[in-house]
């Protein structure tokens, strides 16, 4: 049993008639006549009621062309989205962030692949740069987005955009009044930032920042999340410096200081594992 003879099968369903049958197939009618009954010796059951002047389906017949129809819906829809698969518009594409990646070009990506690939599942985790890595070696992930990220020799890279990293204070902080400040004057405030370790690159753009004022910052608390450290900050419990996407539509109780003069950047960057970038050219072409 193959499919063409399944198909063929389901033409002379509909036709009850051999000729018929034969003329839609384009094959001639004994063809059609040994293939069903080839059909019906492998499956020990007869499927079609012959005389000299009609063709019926007998009950066997009935239950084998509702099941014949339905694997080959099952087949046709299976073909077409192993077809999907392979060029991107079906499956699943996964994607690790960072906070400030979210205000930005995640969304945007999001809803491009949406438009392009509506059948495509999009996963998207927000997640340290530590762990981005750590998931992309692992094949966990596809894609990464984060700022600054310092990363291993096989993975490729290239950087989205570069932006000012802004300074959080209390609403109430002392130096909330300015608008901009020399920022020695914070040597002995507690900071918070995400751990070095779990921040590959980004803390080290702010530890270079602060030493460029000559101090280390005193680390009160620690959090890997925008939303965390803008909370952390609001409630008095320290201040922090982030890339300005980070606090975007931030409807908190603190001061933002926009650090324009400095050669430290936020760079955001996309980058993905080299051996799969052929694979994953579509996804990275759009960003």
């Amino acid at each position: 049993m193959d499919i063409q003879q399944i198909k063929n099968f389901l033409v002379l369903c509909n036709t009850l008639n051999y000729r018929k049958a034969a003329e839609q197939i384009n094959i001639v009618q004994p063809a059609l006549s040994r293939q069903v009954q080839l059909l019906e010796i492998e499956m020990g059951a007869l499927l079609f009621n012959r005389s000299k002047r009609t063709v019926t389906l007998t009950d066997a017949g009935i239950f084998f062309r509702k099941e014949a129809d339905r694997i080959l819906q099952d087949l046709n829809r299976t073909i077409n989205r192993t077809r999907q698969l392979h060029n991107g518009e079906a499956g699943e594409v996964r994607i690790t962030h960072a906070s400030s990646a979210m205000n930005t070009v995640v969304p945007s990506f999001l809803v491009k692949v949406k438009q392009k690939w509506p059948d495509l599942k999009t996963i998207a985790q927000e997640t340290s740069n530590f762990q981005q890595i750590e998931m992309l070696l692992a094949r966990e992930t596809d894609i990464g987005v984060a700022p600054n990220i310092m990363l291993p020799p096989e993975v490729n890279s290239k950087v989205l955009y570069r932006e000012n990293f802004v300074l959080i204070l209390p609403g109430d902080h002392p130096l909330s009044k300015k608008n901009s400040i020399d920022l020695s004057v914070l040597k002995d405030e507690p900071f918070i930032l995400p751990q070095v370790a779990t921040g590959v690159g980004y803390v080290e753009a702010i530890l270079q920042i602060c030493q460029g004022f000559g101090f280390k910052p005193r680390v009160a608390h620690e959090s890997a999340h925008s939303i965390g450290v803008l909370r952390l900050v609001e409630a008095g419990l320290g201040i922090s410096i982030e890339p300005i996407s980070s606090v975007r539509g931030a409807n908190m109780n603190v001061k933002l200081i926009e650090l324009k003069n400095l050669p430290q950047k936020a760079a955001m960057v996309l980058f993905w594992l080299r051996d799969r970038e052929d694979e994953l050219k579509k996804f990275i072409e759009m960003f």
